[in-house]
This record gives structure tokens, sequence and C-alpha cells, in this order.
């Protein structure tokens, strides 16, 4: 995932920042395909044929993304249901395991793309923006978390990481330099939606389309625990439990299973290796 992520987005990206100039017309207020900065970076180029076939490419992955969204949401809403957390209805599963009470309310929500219609579609869409627009650092902020205190879990409850199948490479510093980095952006963007660039007063409903998103969780959280009267902020570390959901209990056979893994790829030849380390 991390060699994908690290080719697809960041080296396209700087590729894109060495071809396409900040101020190029297209880029500025522009709200078609012209707009892509890729199809501009392959305009300049001089290449004449490959712009339409990259929109064809960007309308595919558009639609893959909104497929991968609409199998997210009915899952999680398929969760939520099942938990208690949500009406009873939306945790039903039909015999080919489709979660149909949540695949239809994702589908409902997916009406809202119609506002591109309205006159005032602009407004609507930064206001919808912003209630998400703040979601991804909180999710990443509580992956952070969650695997800092899974591994304390592990060392206060005397695990090893020997039996986990995969490893963060740069281990719990890696989530604790993330979360530090989103904090820090999260200030910031406080401090620009308070006061926007170029003004020295504070702007109401500029903070609230920069920022609304994390009022909307903040009060999401205390609405739950009012509701639930589930007053405990966290889960001591020696109480978490580690091992339901696994596919596999067997620590000892874990172990097994992972050397047996690790000599046969030894035995490979380096190029196999390489292969099976990139791919």
């Amino acid at each position: 995932v991390f060699w994908r992520i690290f080719l697809f987005y960041f080296l396209s990206l700087t590729f894109i920042g060495l071809l396409v100039p900040y101020n190029h017309p297209n880029l500025m207020g522009s709200s078609n395909a012209s707009a892509s900065p890729f199809v501009i970076a392959i305009k300049s180029g001089g290449i004449k044929v490959l712009p339409s076939i990259f929109n064809a490419v960007i309308l595919i992955s558009v639609i893959s993304v909104g497929n991968s969204a609409v199998y997210g949401c009915s899952r999680t809403i398929q969760s939520l249901g099942a938990q208690g957390l949500g009406p009873e209805i939306l945790a039903y599963v039909d015999q080919k395991g489709r979660p149909l009470a949540g695949l239809f309310m994702a589908a409902v929500f997916g009406l809202l793309c119609f506002l591109s219609a309205y006159k005032d579609k602009d407004e609507v869409f930064n206001w919808l923006l912003s209630v998400s627009g703040l979601a991804t650092i909180f999710s990443w902020f509580n992956i952070g978390l969650c695997h800092l205190r899974f591994r304390m879990a592990l060392k206060v409850q005397g695990r090893s990481t020997d039996e986990l199948v995969f490893t963060a490479a740069p281990g719990v510093y890696g989530s604790i330099y993330s979360m530090c980095l989103l904090i820090l952006v999260l200030g910031v963007q406080f401090w620009v939606a308070l006061f926007p660039l170029g003004s020295s007063k504070a702007d109401a409903k500029h903070f609230f389309q920069n920022y609304l998103g994390a009022v909307v969780i903040l009060v999401f959280y205390v609405g739950h625990k009012l509701v639930y009267r589930n007053w405990r902020i966290y889960v001591p570390l020696k109480e978490i439990d580690l091992d339901t959901g696994r596919r596999e209990t067997d620590l000892e056979m874990i172990k097994h299973e992972m050397e047996e893994e690790e000599l046969q790829l030894k035995a490979m030849p380096i190029y196999k290796r390489l292969w099976n380390y990139w791919c």
C-alpha cells in the first residue's frame, strides 16, 4: 500500500507540479474537464489524442471511487445497526451477504449529487464540504491513536509483535509523528478559518465553512455520551481485547506459519524476493 500510494500520488503530483504552472488560466475557476492538471500537462506536451483517453480514465476512476464509497458506507451502516448504535433494520443482511438497508441509505444520500443543478450549487457544495472537510484528518488521527494504544497494550499484556502478520516499518514513532502533524494541521486550519487570509477580522461564516466538520464531530461525540450514558473516555491497556475478530487465535500456529514463510522467502532467488516486496 505504501509503495502504491508513493508511486501513484507522490510521484504523479511531483511531475504535475513540475509540468503545470501554478497560474495556468485553465486552473483558475474552470469547472470542465480541461481544468484537470493532468490534461493540461498532456496538452502542453503537444499530445492530441491522450487528453480524451485520460478523461475517460478519470471518469472510470470516479465511478470506481463511488462504488467503493457505497460499499464502505453500507457496511459501516450495517455495523452500526448490528452494534445497537442505530435502528435494528440497518443490521439486516440478505442471503447473499448484502446489507440492503445500508445500500439503500447510501444510495439516498447519493441523490445529493442532483444539487449540482441547483442555482446556488456553489454555496450548497461549500457547506456540504465543510461538514466532511476535516473528516479525513480526524480519521487518520484516530488510526494513529489506535495503532499506538494497540502496541502499548501488547507490551503491557506481555505480548510480542512476533505474533503479528504485519508491523509498521516506523513502528509507534510513525503514528506519533502523524498525530503531531495532524494536530498542527488542525491548529493552523482553525486559525485560517477564523481569520481568513488577507483579513484581520474574524469571519463567522468563513469559519464554519472551513471548520464545521470539527463542530459536527464534537456534537456527535457529546451526543453519544449523553444518550448512552457512557462516560468512559478510554479503555485501560490491560483490558484491551487483542484477539476478538482475528481469523486465527492460535498464536503458536501463527508464529510457525510466519517462520515458514520467512524461510521460503529466503530460499527464493533475489529477483523473486524483490518482486514479492514491491508487488
